[in-house]
């Protein structure tokens, strides 16, 4: 019976599993609907549910083997070293000991990260950011956030909250959000935000392609009518990409980063958000538009599980390949 090492990344929407060998190669993969939490037992349907997948892929024929290490990238504030998510607004997690009650459940050490700086790690080893010791990486999904790398470190501040940039307000918005603001960039620069704003030009009599569709409306959705050329639908895009690069610019003029790398569901849209962001930071960071270059990230949904398991090898003698 072989070792085997699990990486998870809980999203708001779903959640990933990848189950890697000795040689740390991802040889399975599953995704699941993220478990919404019970208003009487809280987030243990969720974490019972994840359990199950874990275990289930380990004892898979296919990969046939013994379980030694978990890794678990999950959104929102998190005290990685008591392994406490302290609060999650898009999980509807608070003070959930993560890393306790899946060890409870799996017998094996769990360590638990933030999810884009899980994500990071993940194209920092393998992906856009290989070989770059200061960049940001975004991830632009259900929410958004960002991980920052300075001189090779990851930057998680003094309660964790570093890069959680999706929560500074924009001027002259008034959506609700879901951690208890109004207004925050994530109401708008997200799969969510894109899909309430797309509904919105919908009642008004614009992007007919989404007027003509039954159920509701996604950012695939929105994405799919700039394809088919609808102008409305691509100035929503270049809305979102513009809003995001104005709040990189103070992360840009006090970072001084390299690179930043976008990624999450979001940024399958490629240069429809690429390019908002890339010409907003040249108009507001002029002497960094030499250097600085704005990516897509290479590993999709991979690299928040790579990332998770590097930080479920933490005290492994494995941890440095």
């Amino acid at each position: 019976m072989r070792d085997v090492y699990a990486g998870i990344d809980i999203g708001g929407t779903n959640t990933v599993v990848g189950l890697f060998d000795e040689r740390m190669n991802l040889v399975m993969k599953s995704s699941f609907a993220t478990v919404k939490p019970d208003r009487i037992a809280g987030a243990a349907p969720m974490l019972d549910r994840l359990a199950e997948e874990v275990l289930r892929l380990a004892e898979d024929s296919g990969a046939g083997g013994r379980l030694r290490r978990v890794g678990i990238g999950v959104p929102g504030q998190i005290d990685a070293a008591l392994g406490i998510v302290r609060d999650a607004s898009n999980l509807g997690w608070r003070d959930v000991r993560l890393a306790a009650e899946m060890k409870k459940r799996l017998d094996v050490p769990v360590v638990i990260e933030h999810d884009v700086r899980s994500y990071a790690k993940g194209e920092a080893v393998g992906g856009a950011g290989k070989s770059c010791r200061d960049f940001i990486c975004l991830t632009v999904g259900t929410g958004i956030a960002a991980a920052i790398m300075v001189d090779g470190a990851m930057v998680r501040g003094a309660n964790g909250l570093a890069g959680e940039f999706g929560h500074d307000i924009v001027d002259g918005e008034a959506a609700p959000c879901a951690c208890g603001k109004s207004g925050c960039l994530e109401t708008i620069a997200s799969a969510t935000g894109i899909a309430r704003l797309a509904e919105e030009l919908v009642l008004s009599g614009r992007i007919p392609e989404l007027a003509a569709r039954r159920g509701s409306i996604t950012a695939q959705h929105v994405y799919q009518a700039c394809m088919q050329g609808d102008p409305d639908a691509k100035a929503l895009f270049e809305r979102v990409g513009t809003l995001i690069g104005r709040k990189l610019a103070g992360l840009v003029y006090a970072l001084d980063p390299e690179l930043i790398i976008v990624g999450g569901g979001v940024a399958a849209a490629g240069d429809l958000l690429l390019e908002p962001i890339r010409q907003e930071l040249r108009r507001h960071c002029p002497h960094q538009a030499s250097y600085l270059k704005v990516a897509a990230a290479q590993l999709g949904d991979e690299a928040g599980l790579i990332g998770a398991l590097h930080t479920g090898l933490i005290g492994d003698e494995r941890a440095g390949m």
